[in-house]
């Protein structure tokens, strides 16, 4: 067998090997977006990746969308985007890019939607801080204070 075709042959062994998750480190991630805007707000979500479309869900205040996966840990390209609405807001975004999350979620990365926007949770003790956030496309950042960010409607 030449050098390439050998290559060719492990590289497959391990692609296998890591997607049936016995050497993969981390097993599945799991990603959570929860509905945080407030009583009575409804949010829609539908969340895919060029492979799954996971399907439309509408969340009451509280509620929250989960799923599972194991990350393509030989190229690190795993990518799943959601679309949001909200009252008459509508945004996308990246819940879960591998070469951003991998290292950073661990097992769950968690999303909050807000009137502000969606972000990821990086730390709720002693308080909620976030890692960063997407902000509704309609709203203006007026003021960014120590991590605080100061929104117009």
């Amino acid at each position: 067998m030449g050098f390439l075709l050998k290559k060719l042959v492990v590289l497959i062994l391990l692609q296998v090997t890591f997607s049936q998750g016995s050497l993969w480190p981390y097993g599945r991630v799991h990603v959570r977006v929860n509905n945080t805007l407030g009583q009575g707000s409804l949010l829609t979500i539908h969340c895919q990746s060029k492979d799954d479309d996971l399907g439309v869900h509408v969340l009451r205040n509280n509620d929250f969308f989960e799923w599972s996966f194991k990350p393509n840990a030989i190229i690190e390209n795993t990518l799943f985007f959601c679309k949001l609405q909200w009252q008459s807001k509508t945004m996308s975004f990246d819940a879960y890019n591998e070469g951003r999350d991998l290292y950073g979620c661990h097992k769950t990365c968690y999303w909050y939607v807000l009137k502000a926007g969606v972000c990821m949770l990086k730390s709720s003790k002693p308080k909620p801080t976030y890692d960063f956030c997407f902000i509704w496309p309609d709203k203006k950042i007026v003021e960014v204070e120590h991590g605080y960010t100061k929104i117009l409607p």
